[in-house]
Formats: structure tokens, sequence, C-alpha cells
């Protein structure tokens, strides 16, 4: 089950992306999608994109395995689009630039400043991209029993034929219909296991001692270190910035951004649950097993049968949907970027070359 599910997101993304063929016909249909995305969808986009493999499977792994003081890292994360919406969404917008080192060199005026921006880019997006190759690799993994190489193959494989084959339109709808999926991925399981949970006479967890780890305590300055990080982390994305460049107008870029807050807001109510109850129906986990994939294991441990081969399967899909709309977002903003600044310039330097030969 849990394989059907995950082939059936990689067929969904595959389908809707030659969709959005059809309405790619220029260079800012391909790279900001016409600069026309609705406020509603594209904030469903940058909401499905930026949900990666971090935010489905390691939040609940890491709150399971570290106590609940870790619960302040999705703050975090959502803090940064409060300070995108105030400071930045609306200004990019308007600057009409096609990648973030075009605005950069806007704004500052600096060639050098342009290709630092184009370098931090394409770091970033390695970067990025290395946990979504990982934690599709855990995933499919986990679910079938095959090798870990096997999940990041499919997963390029997927996002390469979705982003060539219709840019930012295709990708844009693919990755705001991909929210949607993970949204009830997380969500349905967490509704059943909690009535199971219930059904079972609601066994609490003592908090206390799971609040403060033995191993490695959580100060003050950490905490608040932390947060400003994960901050200004999310600030600079370049797979999520370069998505204000879609919308028709600076208004419109900053009412995005809202929509973004509540539906991280919504999303993000759910992998604490997974968190408490993995510390009462897996206090630990298998030798060799990673704590990232024990929201995959939660199900089996709560009930039997078909029911937890249904809710893994389900979880498994919502978590190979995480890791195709983040990856798809990160190789959009990079190939801009190495577009404008690697093989334009070298295709005007041949054509000029030519011309004078």
């Amino acid at each position: 089950m849990s394989l059907a599910a995950i082939a059936a997101v990689c067929l969904a993304t595959v389908t809707v992306g030659i969709l959005g063929l059809r309405m790619s016909r220029a260079t800012s249909d391909f790279y900001v999608a016409g600069r026309a995305i609705t406020p509603r969808r594209n904030a469903s986009a940058i909401a499905g994109e930026y949900l990666s493999a971090a935010s489905f499977l390691g939040v609940a792994g890491l709150i399971w395995e570290r106590g609940v003081d870790i619960l302040w890292f999705p703050i975090g994360y959502t803090v940064g689009y409060l300070v995108l919406l105030v400071l930045i969404a609306a200004p990019l917008r308007r600057s009409g630039a096609y990648t973030l080192s075009d605005f950069a060199e806007l704004r500052l005026e600096s060639r050098a400043i342009r290709r630092f921006a184009a370098l931090l880019t394409v770091g970033i997006g390695i970067l990025y991209l290395l946990p979504q190759v990982q934690g599709a690799g855990l995933a499919l993994r986990q679910a079938t029993g095959w090798p870990t190489w096997i999940g990041g193959a499919v997963l390029a494989v997927v996002v390469f034929v979705a982003v060539a084959i219709g840019g930012m339109r295709s990708i844009t709808l693919v990755q705001a219909m991909q929210y949607w999926i993970k949204l009830t991925a997380i969500s349905i399981p967490a509704f059943v296991l909690l009535a199971l949970w219930r059904q079972s006479g609601a066994e609490a967890v003592d908090f206390g001692a799971w609040a403060t780890p033995s191993t490695d305590p959580v100060g003050l300055y950490t905490t608040y270190s932390t947060l400003l990080a994960l901050c200004l982390g999310t600030m600079g994305l370049p797979h999520v910035l370069v998505r204000f460049y879609t919308n028709p107008d600076g208004r419109d870029a900053r009412r995005t951004t809202v929509g973004v807050l509540v539906l991280l807001g919504v999303f993000y109510v759910f992998p604490p649950l997974y968190a408490v109850l993995g510390r009462i129906y897996l206090p630990e986990l298998a030798p060799g097993t990673r704590a990232d994939t024990m929201s995959l294991q939660l199900p089996a441990a709560m009930a039997d049968g078909a029911l937890a081969s249904v809710l893994t399967a389900v979880l498994a899909g919502g978590a190979f949907a995480a890791f195709l709309s983040t990856a798809s977002g990160l190789v959009i903003s990079v190939a801009g970027v190495v577009d404008q600044e690697v093989l334009r310039p070298a295709l005007a330097r041949r054509t000029g070359e030519d011309a004078r030969g």
C-alpha cells in the first residue's frame, strides 16, 4: 500500500506538470509563471514547497527524541514569513526581476553582489536538496525495504521531468496540489491515531520529565539564537523568495504571505501530536532506526492489520509529496540562476565571437 501511495503521488506530480505545459510559452512563464498567480494559489504553492522532509518527518522525530522544548523549531520556521511580509515581499515583487541575483544587483547596483547572490542561491539549493533526497530514500526504504538510493533516484527523475516540462507554471500547480496532499496525509492519520489513543484509555505523557532532556539541556540563549537563525534562514531560502515574483503586484505578494502563515500554522499543529503519541507507543526505536522515521512506524505500533497498512501508506505518500514539492522549487530556482548567470552570458559571448568571425 505504501508503495502504491508513493507511485500515485509521483504519477500525479508528472500529470499535473504536463497539464502546466500548455500554459508555458515564454521565458516569463518558465521562470515566474507569467507573474499571474493569484495569492490563494501562490500561498498553497509556497506552503507546499516549504513543508519539506524536515517539516513532515523531522519535526515530529526531533520533538519525540529531544523533548517538548523543541516545539519552538516550527515557530522559528514560521516567524520568518512574518518578516518577509513586513519587509521583503512587496519590494521583491515590484523589482520586476527573474532571480534573486537580479534583485540584488538592482537594489545594490553591484555586479559583485550579483555574483555572490548567485553563488549563495546555488549553494543553498544544493544543501537543501540533500535532506530531500535522504528523506525520499528513508521513506521508500521504510515502506518497501529497498536500498535508500532508489528513493533518491526516483525523486530526481520525477523532479527533472516536472521542472523540464513546464517550468514555474507547472511547478506552481504541482506544489499547490501537494500542500493539500500533505495536509490530508498528516491530518487524517493523526485523527485516527488520536481516536485509537482515546479508545485504549488515553494514557498520558509525563511532560515534566520530557521537557528538559538530561543529555543536552536547552538554555534560553540557545532557544532565542536558534529562533533567530531559523527566522533568517527562512528569509533567505531561494525557492521561497522566487515565488514572490509570480504575483501580479506587491499587494498580492503581501496577501500571499498572510495565506502562507495561515497554512503553515494549520500544518504545524500535527507533528507534535505524532511526537506525543510516539512517546507513549514507541518509547524506543529498533537499533539502527532513525528518529526521522518515527511517524511512519507509529501506525504499526498503535493499530493492526489493514488499518495500520493504510495509515502508513497515507503517511508515506504525504512524505514523498513533501520531498517532491520542495525539490521541485529548489531545482527551478537554481536553474533560473544558472541560466541567467552562466548559460546566457556564455551564449552571448559565443554569438558575439561568431559574428566577429
